[in-house]
C-alpha cells in the first residue's frame, strides 16, 4: 500500500514537519481523479500554492531530469508527466479545490490522520535516538572493558541488537536505504528504537561479568534470544 505521506530520506533524524509531503500522483489515485486535472489544478493555482511553501524537492539527488518544483515519472505509455509535491499547508489549501465526492472526502480525512502519524512518528523516534546516543558510550565502554572482546566486537553486538529489534537481519535493514549514506539506526522506526534501546540496556551488565561469570558473544546472544521470545509472550512465564 503506497503511503500517503512521504519524506524524501528514510532518515528522519534529518526531518521537521515541514519536510512532510503528499504528491500529485498520491491525490489522483486516492480520489479516483484523473491525473492530467489534478496537475492542472495545481498549475492553475501554482502562483498561491508558492506563496505558502516553494513547489520543490528539498534533496536534489531525489530529482531526475526536469525543472525544480517536480519529479519526471514515466508512465506506461512511456511519456513523461510532473509529479508536484505539496506539504500539508499546500494540501489544505489544495484538496478542497478538488470537491466533495466520498471519495476525496476520504481522501481528507485520511490525509489528516497520515499527516499526524508522521508527526507523531518524528518526535518519538527523536526521543528514542537521543537516549540511544546517550547510552552508545556506555555501550562502548562496556564492550572495550570486555574479558572475552575480539576486534570486530562492538559491531558483532551492535548489529545483533538491530537483528533482535527489528527482526531481520542487519544487511536487511540497510539496504531501507539504497544509498547506503545514512547510519543503521537512523533506520529504524520509533518502536524499534525503543526496543533496541530496550535490548542495549540488557546487554552492558552482560559485558561486565567477570571471572568464571565472564559472558562470550554466544552466551549474551542466546540469553538476549530468549529474554526477546520471553517478551514476546512465547514462552510460559
Amino acid at each position: 500500500m503506497t503511503p500517503l505521506v512521504l519524506f524524501d530520506s528514510l532518515d528522519l533524524s534529518k526531518a521537521s514537519n515541514e519536510n512532510f509531503y503528499t504528491t500529485t500522483e498520491i491525490i489522483a489515485e486516492q480520489t479516483g481523479i484523473s491525473y492530467d486535472s489534478v496537475s492542472r489544478l495545481v498549475r492553475k493555482y501554482k502562483k498561491k500554492l508558492e506563496e505558502i511553501a516553494p513547489l520543490m524537492w528539498h534533496f536534489e539527488s531525489s530529482m531526475k531530469k526536469g525543472s525544480r518544483g517536480f519529479e519526471i515519472r514515466v508512465n506506461k505509455r512511456g511519456n513523461a508527466r510532473k509529479v508536484y509535491h505539496l506539504n500539508e499547508q499546500q494540501t489544505l489549501f489544495f484538496i478542497p479545490l478538488l470537491g466533495n465526492t466520498q471519495a476525496v472526502v476520504q481522501f481528507k480525512f485520511d490525509l489528516a490522520a497520515a499527516f499526524i502519524a508522521m508527526r507523531n512518528e518524528l518526535q518519538a523516534r527523536k526521543i528514542e535516538r537521543a537516549t540511544e546516543k546517550v547510552t552508545t558510550r556506555s555501550l562502548t565502554d562496556a564492550v572495550q572493558a570486555w574479558e572475552k572482546k575480539s576486534q570486530h566486537s562492538y559491531i558483532h553486538i551492535r548489529n545483533m541488537l538491530v537483528k533482535l529489534a527489528t527482526g531481520e537481519p542487519h544487511t536487511h535493514v540497510k539496504n531501507r536505504d539504497p544509498s547506503n549514506k545514512t547510519t543503521m539506526v537512523d533506520l529504524l522506526t520509533a518502536d524499534e528504537l525503543e526496543e533496541y534501546n530496550y535490548m542495549k540496556s540488557l546487554v552492558i551488565p552482560m559485558l561486565s561479568k567477570s571471572g568464571a561469570k565472564a559472558m562470550d558473544y554466544h552466551d549474551i546472544k542466546e540469553k538476549l534470544e530468549f529474554l526477546t521470545t520471553k517478551k514476546a509472550g512465547h514462552l510460559p512465564r
